[in-house]
């Protein structure tokens, strides 16, 4: 299994060895042997804020259960009893909450390193009744696993190493 290299890991290593070469250190100071450039590269991901987490959460669950109160009391009593009360004030609070839901789906699926087709499907998650709440699960889970990683040490997925 071929292990990829992230672009900041590989402008690492060539920026280590050619400071080797030139018989310096990473600090800027002088070696008197050039190995002693090669010192292990430290992660520097940023821990992504359980806020962020939160946030997305909060929103996950209020955009879903809106959507699913729009289609199955708002819809059927715009159709049965021409009642478009429910679909008017539902619908726009679905709708600006939506806005939010997007930029915060967006930020934790990118602090997350989330693939970009499980982003998109993240975010039209909130377009489908009940979706939201499996995306929400799926994204809580790599969250707690990101997190667990980092606290073993283990640069997890997105690390310098993978």
């Amino acid at each position: 299994m071929a292990v990829r290299r992230t672009h900041a890991f590989r402008v690492a290593v060539r920026g280590r060895a050619a400071r080797a070469r030139r018989g310096v250190a990473a600090g800027g100071a002088e070696l008197s042997d050039a190995s002693a450039a090669y010192e292990p590269v430290p992660d520097r991901r940023a821990a992504v804020d359980p806020r962020l987490l939160l946030r997305y959460r909060v929103l996950a669950f209020t955009t879903a259960t809106l959507l699913i109160v729009i289609v199955f009391v708002g819809i059927p009593l715009q159709l049965a009893a021409h009642n478009t009360s429910v679909v008017n004030v539902v619908g726009t609070m679905h709708g600006f909450l939506y806005l939010a839901y997007l930029y915060f789906a967006f930020d934790l699926s990118r602090a997350l390193r989330v693939p970009l087709l499980a982003t998109v499907l993240v975010l039209l998650a909130g377009t489908v009744p009940f979706c939201a709440f499996v995306a929400e699960r799926k994204l809580t889970h790599r969250f707690e696993a990101a997190a667990a990683a980092r606290a073993d040490g283990d640069p997890g997925p997105g690390g310098p190493a993978s």
